[in-house]
């Protein structure tokens, strides 16, 4: 019954909006606004249960009834409140956050069946592979991958979540790429690239231009620092890598035993609680964590800002390794940063700013690129009777570190952003400084699917470091962050390390028990929600007013140099 309601809905749900009534009472400000936090906090709590418990995805019914919010009515009701004189600074942006929010839920409303689509096929579909008796959830898979010892069973899994993605996934998301195109333009943009622009408060090739020059300006040091951590985690050379031996390299197996899963949240508090932070809300409350280990559960750990700072969710599900404490390490900041928002209206607190509160959960995480965290954390060890890591595992974790940090930038400020900026429709002009930097240039020339493979294979390959197969290739369309969310994440990895840059001036090296560090967390930086561009957070940590790529690759190069330091370190 639910699945024929779902197809019913769906259908109903193919226009962008529901065309308004002629009638009708035009909507007032505190209806919208009203009606829309309601909204996004039913969304917030089925998404919870579809991504904890494996319910069914229920995105495009969240919208029955709420289409209205979403028409020219409700967008002229936001302008002519913004238009009044005398605005207060913090209404202010609170309207202009809501006015994008909601011109970009058209897209989303018109994008929802296909991600409900994406998202049950997900958690339906299960792949096979000879060396496992069951049937693995195909959600899984990835797990497996990062466990998995093997590199030729490594490559059949990956194998085996590429057949999943390539007939089931790709045809739907390809459909979902020319609703979100159709939705953009009807909301009254030029394309879903502008739509995503004013959305993320960015300029899409100035964001490329900088991640060209750090590319660049990292190139030979990646190319030996992946060398080196590939051949000690894998024996495999840098250039016979392949993506699906990225996930076990992150697993970091050489350190697999000062990493256990059940330290995992103890080492987490720890940390915090050497800040001045902990779990505990503005609200008087504390972030709900959901540590279960369902089959139908998503892997990764996630944060999810019901109604903050009352209402904070974190679910992890814990596995061991060096990848699984990054990522804890990196949603807590999320989920602090939520749990002490308490700027008002509550449009800046959610509806603002995304690269700061990537940057945050960056911050935590490069805890371990560190070296006085690091000895921080061999002396928990020590205190919880555990092995004490020497010395040379220190360093190997600064390393990876490191190198994960170069990694991302690479990734998220050079391949993707050139990459979906093709996808998304823009001319080759527009990434012609990536472009030149592709072996087959004559290959991305026009704007087939083959092409779009091809620019896919060439720019990732070109980022990574080692070629892509034709395989690799085939997630073009899965390897996609909607209304360009990479643009966060590049500006936030290259933030992060500014973070940290500042943090020493403002409070010494060694400020991992220094609890003024989190008072000037929560009132600089974490109180005013999504209110702060990343140009505010870089002024706040004592720079200008930008977000510093090359200040990003002398810092790649400082952190391999603290490592090989701490290596030779008695």
């Amino acid at each position: 019954f639910q699945h024929l309601l779902l197809a019913l809905v769906v259908g109903a749900l193919a226009p962008v909006a529901a065309a308004p009534d002629p009638g009708a009472t035009a909507p007032s400000l505190e209806r919208v606004r009203a009606e829309y936090r309601a909204l996004q906090r039913l969304q917030m709590v089925t998404g919870w249960y579809t991504a904890t418990q494996g319910e069914a995805s229920l995105g495009a019914l969240t919208y029955v009834g709420h289409e209205g919010l979403f028409t020219p009515a409700s967008l002229a009701v936001v302008d002519e409140a913004l238009r009044k004189p005398g605005l207060a600074a913090n209404e202010a942006m609170a309207l202009r956050f809501l006015r994008r929010s909601l011109a970009a839920e058209a897209v989303n409303l018109a994008i929802a069946p296909f991600d409900d689509e994406v998202s049950d096929a997900e958690a339906a579909a299960t792949v096979s592979v000879a060396f496992v008796a069951k049937p693995i959830p195909y959600r899984n898979v990835g797990l497996e991958i990062a466990k998995e010892p093997d590199a030729a069973r490594r490559a059949a899994l990956y194998a085996a979540s590429t057949r999943v993605i390539e007939g089931t996934l790709n045809p739907i998301l390809a459909r979902k790429e020319a609703a979100a195109q159709a939705a953009a333009r009807t909301a009254g943009y030029r394309d879903y690239v502008a739509l995503s622009e004013d959305l993320r408060a960015v300029k899409l090739q100035a964001l490329l231009a900088d991640g060209v020059e750090y590319l660049k300006a990292t190139d030979a040091l990646w190319a030996r620092e992946l060398d080196r951590v590939a051949r000690e985690e894998l024996n495999t050379p840098r250039e016979q890598l392949r993506t699906a031996d990225l996930g076990r390299l992150w697993k970091a197996p050489k350190l697999a035993g000062l990493f256990e899963k059940d330290e995992e949240l103890k080492l987490l508090f720890h940390f915090l609680g050497g800040i001045g932070l902990d779990f505990k809300t503005a609200a008087g409350g504390e972030v709900k964590v959901d540590d279960s280990l369902l089959p139908a559960k998503r892997p990764r750990a996630f944060v999810q800002p019901v109604d903050p700072p009352a209402d904070v969710r974190l679910s992890v599900k814990p596995a061991g390794g060096l990848d699984d404490v990054w990522t804890l390490f990196h949603e807590a900041g999320h989920a602090v940063h939520f749990a002490n928002a308490t700027v008002q209206p509550w449009e800046n607190v959610l509806l603002g700013h995304g690269a700061p509160t990537e940057a945050f959960g960056e911050f935590f995480r490069h805890a371990f690129s560190d070296p006085r965290w690091l000895v921080r954390f061999r002396e928990f060890r020590k205190a919880e009777g555990r092995a004490q890591p020497s010395n040379a595992e220190l360093s190997a974790t600064l390393r990876r570190t490191a190198v994960i940090e170069m990694l991302y930038i690479r990734r998220y400020a050079f391949a993707k952003i050139a990459y979906e900026l093709r996808l998304h429709g823009r001319p080759l002009t527009e990434i012609a400084p990536a472009v030149a930097l592709l072996p087959h240039p004559e290959k991305v020339k026009d704007g087939s699917e083959a092409a779009l493979r091809s620019l896919y294979q060439q720019l990732f390959s070109r980022a990574y470091g080692f070629p892509l197969s034709d395989e690799e290739a085939s997630r073009f369309r899965a390897d996609v962050d909607d209304t360009f969310y990479s643009a966060d994440y590049g500006r936030a990895f290259a933030l992060a390390g500014m973070m940290h840059e500042g943090m020493r001036k403002k409070f010494g090296e060694d400020w991992y028990a220094n609890r003024a560090v989190g008072q000037f967390l929560k009132e600089q930086l974490f109180a005013p929600g999504t209110s702060l561009s990343a140009e505010d957070v870089a002024a706040r940590m004592g720079f200008g007013p930008k977000v510093d790529f090359q200040l990003a690759a002398r810092r790649a190069k400082q952190l391999v140099a603290d490592a090989d330091a701490l290596e030779k370190a008695r």
